[in-house]
């Protein structure tokens, strides 16, 4: 939407008579204008007070350059330019068009079939942009123009006051709208220059806006915004299935995460498949469990001096002989806690498939086992000391009164 003229605004630049305001920007402002055979231009020039930056002209003299090299077919054309001229400026061509913002603001996040549309035509682009070598710097829904069913990027950066992908940089300053800029950035001491990667993630936040109407790090205010994007994940509620994924990955915190803007325009328009999430590390192969148990016909033949010699099972220890035998209504009664006895039970008969249970009682019994013989040794070492004792003792002094 266009404003008329303020005081000050110049009427013609060059051969283009200026008729309105279409915007303006921090360093420079946007009229539509008429070219002299009538065609409607949209022309760029830096403000007045910035004219004789010559950081900012030598800025403004490379991006003219880079915009003449991408294609026309993505982005408003390049008809005219004058660097040299006081001021200086840039004609391209005018979008007759709403911008995305517009669009959402007048009627809500857009529906399938146009979001769809706006996603590819941005996404290539994008993807023309980078390949020309041009860093957009500013990509958001007022720099995205719908026009007759395409999609047209805008406004690279300009008037803006540092260009850190040419040679003309400032230091200490921040280029872009917050909501849409990338974690890296936010970091004006790196000297490190912002890589496509950082279009990218505003391709993230843009996609998330036009199909959900807010943005995946909104907060109160642009400084709150700012941490958000540095620290916390992106709120993605509303998106679903593989734009879901496209969005979070163009979001990812660290450029080198990111995916280039051809290989999301290859997976819009299929033919790419998106990655998916790594296949699950490979679990070790368990150790073979105990063998089943044997029934009394699979079981071998034990041999005679197997046969009379006692099993494990079969020999009494001291201790156990000395314990009275429980009457027999109390055998089959088991006490509280442990399983009932199963010695004499006919053996269960299992599958191959179905290991038998792990007894982990034993080396506790058999420690108790070796305590209570122990003990016993103990006290009859003891009680046969005593003994002998008495006996040497006896010995002694009955020798002694026998003596003349």
């Amino acid at each position: 939407m266009s404003t008329p003229l303020r005081a000050g605004d110049p009427a013609r630049l060059g051969a283009y008579e200026l008729v309105s305001r279409l915007g303006s920007g921090g360093m420079g402002t946007v009229y539509l204008g008429r070219a002299p055979g009538g065609r409607q231009v949209a022309v760029k020039t830096l403000r007045t007070e910035y004219v004789w930056d010559s950081e900012l002209r030598g800025r403004f003299r490379s991006e003219v350059n880079r915009l003449r090299e991408v294609p026309p077919f993505c982005t408003a054309a390049v008809l005219d330019a004058d660097p040299d001229h006081e001021p200086p400026y840039l004609v391209v061509e005018y979008v007759a068009g709403p911008s995305l913002a517009d669009e959402i603001r007048s009627n809500g996040p857009l529906g399938p079939d146009l979001l769809h549309s706006v996603i590819i035509g941005a996404t290539a682009a994008l993807a023309a942009i980078h390949g020309a070598g041009v860093v957009h710097r500013d990509f958001k829904p007022n720099n995205v123009l719908i026009s007759l069913g395409s999609v047209k990027v805008i406004d690279f950066g300009i008037a803006r006051p540092l260009d850190v992908t040419s040679a003309h940089t400032l230091t200490g300053q921040m280029v872009g709208t917050v909501e849409y800029m990338a974690p890296e950035c936010f970091d004006t001491t790196s000297g490190s220059p912002v890589s496509p990667a950082a279009d990218i993630f505003a391709w993230g936040v843009l996609v998330a806006f036009a199909a959900t109407g807010r943005t995946p790090f909104g907060a109160h205010s642009a400084p709150a915004t700012a941490m958000r994007i540095a620290t916390q994940p992106p709120d993605l509620t509303g998106l679903n299935g593989q734009l879901r994924s496209l969005v979070g990955r163009a979001l990812a915190k660290r450029p080198a995460d990111r995916p280039t803007a051809r290989e999301l325009l290859d997976v819009l328009l299929g033919h790419q498949t998106p990655p998916t999430a790594p296949p699950p590390a490979a679990h070790p192969t368990p150790a073979p469990g105990p063998r089943p148990a044997l029934s009394p016909s699979q079981r071998p033949a034990p041999s005679p001096s197997q046969r009379s010699a006692p099993s494990p099972s079969q020999r009494v220890s001291p201790s156990a002989a000395l314990r009275p035998t429980p009457p027999p209504d109390q055998r089959s009664t088991p006490l509280p806690g442990r399983p009932p006895s199963t010695q004499g039970a006919h053996p269960v008969r299992r599958s191959s498939s179905t290991p038998a249970p792990v007894r982990h009682d034993v080396p506790a019994k058999d420690s108790r086992t070796f305590t209570r013989v122990f003990v016993i040794l103990m006290v009859l070492t003891g009680m046969l000391g005593t003994i002998l004792t008495a006996t040497v003792y006896f010995l002694i002094e009955g020798g002694l009164d026998n003596l003349p």
